[in-house]
């Protein structure tokens, strides 16, 4: 009952978690807009197309219609008059913001819902103690929050737009998770900053329903809007464009496939895993069942005496596993913190159909395993069992050629599909793959009989108690059997999943790019310009928690586009100028270096080869330009060894990285640098050609130190193609903006504790990264792993040795009778178990690498070069753990021997034989 329980609770589990996760529909209507009759979003600058619910996805359809009354880069609330106008319906403005408090010795960051919500939004903010805020100042916690050690009563520091700001919490709210991911910590009843440009919108309050004509008419003026008749009585599909319908039509057939794939894997692994449980109960029953047979019983009359059994337990077991999934999912979703870590947020809901799906593949799975155990009783020796003779047949040729046609069409099947799919960048082979795999596994267990047999066979070198468990478990091969087919599943599962999971983490340390010297520290700050007085005060704050900390500032070209200086930009309306400052590559001419005319995007996987270095450079990693301080710079040389051109640098010179393989940039050891301005027209949708209207062009050389770039040399230049000084940007004439600073510790690289401290004691736009490398996660997953599926093939392993030593009970007494110990057999018994679960676990290491490699594809096929920044297509990354999985072959088997072993306690009974 565990072996079919655990799995198909473990599988309802996730497709309740799924299911209650993916709010969409009216699932989304609490959330979205409460007892209002819909949810506008703040307007684009553009006119929108969407579908009838908007997490499906939107599209763009021309220019926005004017919102009479707009108060130009106003936040919602100041607009809140113009959209209730604009609707005729009380618009309820609402805003999402995050702000910060300070918690127990680190900075804790909070997502604000600001709403007043006396306008008696039903479920969207539910009153679960205190009262509603009534002034500013005021606010509730989330019970989410509270789970994060937020107080529920009593006075709270707030810090928003760098002020502090004491607010009473005056009670505790129910708020569901926005879109089913985003859980707010706090409700307020007023923004905290005024200029919450571009987040939130309104909900519309009343009686009239806003119906699909509205939504479209709305749409023209920039805004999505959730509309609850529409989200309860969609429209027909055909209302929709053919974009929308395909979307919603991937939706459908993805879920599908998930269910199609989830429910053959449970058919297929909970076979193989109640195998040995029905050949144990099988074999204990021989008698009772010759005893039947020996009566008069038919062959179908005991084939149904275990067919039932099985469906008796399979009914039993299923229906309690999906039971407990279901109500573990429940109970998950009732805990705020619990259900935003095993992702169970959103509207509780369980997928009738995929789980009484899974529920009935793990009945039939239960029935599966228990016929093979019902058609050997067609060849019941009724005599040999009477006796306590039993030995199995002769292992089928036939079933031999079939399975082995089975594993390798399955194998080939599983690795052309993968790399079709992955060459292809394309989806829709997902359920073949499965089905394939399920073919390699099923043929490897029909060769399992004949493996054995020729194990024992070739046994007769090995030590005597090896010797009788190999040659047993080839004449036993009703017990043995699907107890390495079990042990086979489970290490294949798991090999498949080391191998995925590493090829996917050896890409990841092989595409991480450094963001600065290791042990420095990065410091944002929100996207903003630094002046000196932020830097300054910034600094002031690092030195006050850390005396000889060293910052500096790290400066990028300013192109002067006003959506790149702030956080919440206003996307202009008029027309207004740029700066482009491009390196020019060799061969290339100045305009080329913004817009490459005679280069075809649609053909070359390459990047523009003019298009490099600067502020229209396309390569990737390698196209920006910084500059930092001459003391930085002197530093950042000397780290990777160029401390011959410190002096070239600090009087003018730059320093270009060359990723490998390109050609170089330089001409007689300069670089030419092209100025020039630009007008950028935010309703012109159509540019041919958007270097024609360059003016003021002005090119000139400048002396230039080339790197190679590698990893060590990608980190010192700050993850850009040219560093400079700030004094060479000053002398060129280059805009510059200070949008970073960097900093170190010269005692030593700063530690993750200092580095809370230091975030803990400055403002809440400036956050800390601090360089340490690429580093892996996978250790506690694959200890988990590895735990889970010890315990299993230990469960297994010894539910078939117990078998084998009930059968061989008359042995061990004659044994016993002739003098033998109690350590000679343990040592039997520990070679039992020993050779079960090794066979079945090199076994499993041979299947499982297939789809390993086969999962590798699609995960690691597609790779980019940091140091090129280009993607590509290639051959996979892959990582056979192979230290790992040796050790877990003779380890598991190992704890299963000495467990074994341990199970031996007392002498068996003797009993006097009549001749």
């Amino acid at each position: 009952m565990i072996m079919v329980g655990l799995p198909t609770m473990l599988l309802v589990f996730a497709l309740t978690a799924v299911a209650t996760n993916q709010v969409d529909g009216p699932e989304q209507i609490p959330s979205k807009m409460g007892n209002g009759v819909a949810m506008l979003e703040y307007p684009a600058p553009y006119g929108m197309e969407q579908s009838f619910d908007p997490s499906t996805g939107t599209g763009q359809s021309g220019d926005a219609t004017p919102v009479p009354g707009w108060v130009e880069g106003g936040s919602a609330f100041e607009n809140a008059e113009a959209i209730s106008t604009l609707t005729g319906a009380t618009a309820l403005p609402i805003a999402d913001e995050t702000v910060t408090t300070r918690r127990d010795g680190r900075r804790l960051e909070l997502h604000a819902l600001a709403v007043d919500p006396r306008a008696g939004l039903t479920d969207k903010v539910t009153l679960t103690s205190g009262r509603l805020p009534e002034r500013s100042g005021e606010i509730l916690v989330s019970e989410f929050g509270a789970g994060r050690g937020l107080p529920t009563s009593g006075e709270l520091t707030i810090r928003a737009a760098s002020e502090d700001r004491k607010v009473t919490v005056v009670g505790t709210a129910e708020v569901p998770p926005q879109g089913g991911w985003m859980s707010h910590d706090i409700v307020t009843p007023e923004p905290f900053v005024d200029d919450s440009f571009g987040s939130g919108g309104w909900i519309l309050l009343g009686d009239e329903p806003v119906t699909w004509s509205k939504v479209r008419d709305l749409n023209r003026h920039g805004i999505v809007v959730w509309s609850e008749e529409v989200l309860r009585n969609p429209p027909p599909v055909s209302e929709l464009s053919l974009e929308q319908q395909s979307l919603m039509e991937f939706d459908d057939d993805r879920m599908g496939s998930f269910v199609a794939i989830g429910g053959a894997l449970l058919l297929v692994i909970t076979t193989l895993l109640v195998g040995p449980a029905f050949a144990v109960s099988a074999a204990r029953q021989r008698r009772t069942l010759a005893l039947s047979a020996s009566n008069g019983a038919t062959t179908a009359q005991l084939r149904h005496t275990v067919l039932a059994q099985a469906l008796v337990l399979g009914v039993i077991s299923a229906l309690a596993g999906a039971g407990l999934g279901v109500a573990a999912a429940w109970a998950a979703s009732r805990q705020p913190v619990l259900a935003r870590t095993l992702d169970v947020t959103g509207p509780f809901e369980v997928p009738v159909v995929p789980v009484v799906v899974t529920t009935a593949a793990a009945m039939v799975s239960a029935v599966i395993a228990a016929l093979l155990p019902a058609r050997r009783l067609g060849r019941l020796d009724i005599v040999g069992v009477m006796k306590g003779q039993n030995v199995s047949p002769r292992p089928s040729r036939i079933l031999f050629v079939i399975g082995a046609a089975l594993a390798a069409l399955g194998g080939f099947a599983v690795i052309s599909l993968a790399a079709r799919q992955s060459s292809m960048n394309n989806g829709g082979d997902e359920v073949r793959i499965v089905f394939a795999t399920v073919a390699l596994v099923v043929g490897a267990v029909m060769l399992s009989p004949v493996i054995l047999v020729g194990i024992a066979r070739i046994s007769s070198r090995l030590p005597v108690s090896l010797r009788m468990a190999t040659r047993d478990a080839g004449r036993q091969r009703t017990r043995s059997v699907p107890a390495i087919a079990a042990i086979l599943a489970g290490v294949a599962v798991l090999t498949m999943t080391l191998i995925a999971s590493g090829s996917d983490e050896e890409q990841s340390r092989r595409e991480y790019v450094a963001q600065n010297l290791p042990g420095d520290t990065t410091v944002f700050a929100g996207g903003t310009n630094l002046d000196a007085a932020a830097v300054e005060r910034i600094s002031a704050d690092f030195r006050a928690i850390r005396p000889g900390l060293v910052v500096s500032p790290v400066a990028a070209i300013d192109s002067g586009d006003p959506m790149m200086n702030s956080v919440n930009p206003v996307p202009p309306t008029k027309p207004y100028d740029v700066k482009a400052v491009n390196v020019v590559p060799p061969g290339c001419t100045a305009k080329q270096t913004v817009f490459d005319v005679g280069f075809n995007w649609t053909e070359s996987v390459q990047s523009p080869p003019c298009q490099r270095i600067g502020t229209h450079g396309v390569s990737g990693t390698g196209s920006s330009m910084n500059f930092v301080a001459p003391d930085e710079m002197r530093r950042r040389l000397t780290a990777i060894g160029q401390t011959a051109a410190i002096p070239a640098v600090l009087d003018g010179a730059v320093v270009v990285a060359r990723p490998p393989g390109s050609p170089s940039m330089l001409t007689d050891g300069t670089i030419s640098v092209m100025t020039a301005s630009q007008t950028v027209d935010p309703a012109e949708n159509e540019i041919v050609d958007p270097s024609a209207d360059l003016r003021d062009i002005r090119t000139e050389s400048i002396p230039a130190i080339e790197v190679e770039l590698t990893e060590s040399t990608l980190g010192a230049l700050l993850n850009s193609s040219l560093l400079g000084t700030l004094e060479t940007a000053n002398a060129q004439g280059w805009p510059v903006r200070t949008h970073q600073l960097t900093m170190f510790d010269p005692a030593g690289p700063i530690s993750q504790d200092l580095s809370d401290q230091l975030g803990f004691g400055v403002a809440d736009e400036v956050y800390l990264v601090t360089e340490r490398g690429f580093v892996s996660e996978l250790g506690p997953i694959i200890a988990v792993l590895l735990g889970i599926f010890t315990l299993l093939l230990l469960v297994i392993t010894l539910t078939s040795t117990a078998l084998t030593l009930a059968e061989q009970e008359n042995d061990q007494a004659t044994l016993a009778a002739l003098g033998s110990g109690r350590g000679t057999r343990r040592i039997m018994a520990a070679a039992q178990a020993f050779v079960l679960c090794l066979i079945g676990a090199v076994l499993g290491i041979a299947v499982g690498i297939v789809p390993g490699i086969a999962l590798a594809y699609p995960l690691t096929a597609r790779t980019w070069d940091p140091l090129t920044g280009m993607e590509k297509f290639g051959d996979p990354v892959l990582v056979f753990p192979w230290l790992v999985l040796l050790g877990f072959a003779i380890a598991v088997p190992a704890v299963a021997a000495g467990l074994a072993a341990a199970g031996i306690r007392k002498a068996p009974d003797a009993t006097h034989r009549t001749a």
